[in-house]
């Protein structure tokens, strides 16, 4: 009998520590995108495509706790939009096309409580990009499907209220595997040099949800 109640009784002592609390959110983002030249025909165009911004929703889950630390699960969609691709040359800019970026990501997460909320985690970013250039005689519009791992860290502040908790978080976010400044030459683009010209290499959001 005794055998029997001991499984039972450490199962009741690790529920507390497993509860999953869940929580959902809506985000907005600025990212700054990156610069990039093109060279065609002898003559150099510098790109600069607008800093983008737009929402996404992300959904956690809480897998493991100890005391003031959470662990948590995180998925994430951030929905496309498009930002206008600058050029200059000769000192003269006019928008080339455009730029179109989002991303679906999961990710681990580690939270601390303390008066406020504070930590990091990883994400794994399934990016899609869309380069859109029109240049007279040689247009093109070329899709960019990209993993890459994401750093971030957030401070924000849980509302302790039943039976849900409010709450608000600033984020920021890195590629660990950002492409550098790219250039570009000839009409055939290379797809990894079309990535590195207007993806963003960090993010920054506002996030408010709840948690339940």
């Amino acid at each position: 009998m005794k055998l029997r109640i001991l499984p039972l009784a450490l199962v009741a002592l690790t529920l507390p520590a497993m509860a999953q609390d869940r929580s959902f959110s809506l985000f907005y983002d600025k990212a700054p995108g990156t610069n990039g030249s093109i060279t065609q025909t002898g003559s150099s165009l510098n790109l600069k495509p607008d800093d983008y911004s737009g929402l996404g929703l992300k959904f956690g889950v809480a897998v493991a706790k100890w005391g003031p630390a959470t662990l948590s699960f995180d998925a994430a969609y951030r929905f496309k939009s498009k930002e206008d691709l600058t050029e200059t040359q000769g000192g003269v800019s006019q928008k080339l096309g455009q730029f179109e970026w989002g991303y679906v990501s999961v990710g681990a997460d580690f939270n601390f409580t303390k008066v406020v909320d504070f930590g990091g985690g990883l994400d794994l970013r399934a990016q899609q990009s869309r380069l859109i250039i029109e240049i007279p005689g040689a247009s093109q519009e070329i899709g960019v499907n990209r993993l890459s791992p994401w750093l971030k860290l957030h401070v924000g502040y849980t509302f302790d209220m039943a039976p849900v908790k409010p709450f608000v978080a600033l984020e920021g976010a890195w590629d660990l595997n950002a492409q550098s400044s790219a250039a570009l030459s000839g009409t055939d683009i290379d797809v990894n040099k079309a990535y590195g010209v207007g993806s963003p290499k960090s993010e920054w959001s506002l996030q408010a949800g709840i948690r339940f």
